[in-house]
């Protein structure tokens, strides 16, 4: 966890407008989860309410939840036919989902490291799947990358990949299908805004910094992606099986 106090900020408060149009980035982190989302897919942190447009059309139910009621309310309005929750995954309650659906695949990309209890929320994630299911779970790497714009996004923590195998406590019932780093080149580029001061994460200067690196840095960072996979990267992409 940071030396420094985190911000409490949930919700709209945690994100950059700009993320819902970063389409480059946003494709390459969910085309690499493809291949497991399965027919039945559970959505950790609606957020936005983007992702769905990449992953739909590969499964037959799509359930999206969050824990801020405002953000389920927004995603309603947009999309009236979708399937919203508003739980919190480190709580038991959220296993009720349970009986109303079977899911193949859970997916969650940058919300466990908001999570207090995140040992909790990562057992809950993996208790919802069927057997042979796939929790498909992105988080922000490196405590060393930590700078105000964690602080301003909520984020608690950044992460190694031993630090995935500890919080499933080498249990035999899941198996690391991926554990790799991700976007070298933007590790570069959040190094360097540990040397910056923001105030707000929402600012033209973070929304500016988003939209020329989806247009312009996104392909470089593709290109070197697989030379630096196992050990450098601002973000951790994992694939984790719940055994048959």
């Amino acid at each position: 966890m940071a030396n420094n106090k985190t911000i409490e900020v949930s919700g709209f408060e945690t994100m950059a407008d700009s993320m819902e149009f970063a389409n480059n980035y946003n494709n390459w982190i969910l085309s690499k989860f493809l291949p497991y989302t399965g027919n039945t897919l559970l959505e950790i942190g609606t957020g936005q309410g983007n992702f769905k447009k990449y992953l739909e059309a590969n499964v037959k139910t799509y359930v999206s939840l969050d824990i801020d009621e405002k953000v389920i309310e927004r995603a309603k309005e947009r999309d009236p036919e979708g399937i919203y929750e508003v739980a919190d995954i480190s709580t038991p309650d959220i296993l009720k989902l349970k009986t109303k659906y079977k899911f193949n695949s859970v997916i969650c990309v940058n919300v466990l490291e908001h999570v207090p209890d995140h040992k909790a929320g990562l057992n809950n994630m993996l208790e919802l799947l069927e057997p042979g299911g796939h929790l498909l779970l992105y988080v922000p790497s490196f405590m060393h990358l930590y700078n105000d714009l964690d602080k301003l996004a909520g984020h608690l923590r950044r992460y190694k990949k031993n630090q995935i195998k500890e919080l499933l406590n080498n249990s035999d019932d899941y198996q690391i299908v991926i554990n790799e780093y991700f976007n070298p080149v933007g590790a570069f580029g959040w190094w360097v805004n540990k040397f910056k001061t923001h105030k707000n994460i929402n600012s033209k200067n973070v929304n500016s910094q988003v939209l020329i690196f989806d247009k312009y840095v996104v392909p470089f960072s593709k290109f070197f992606n697989p030379l630096f996979k196992s050990f450098w990267g601002q973000s951790l992409y994992c694939v984790i099986q719940k055994k048959k």
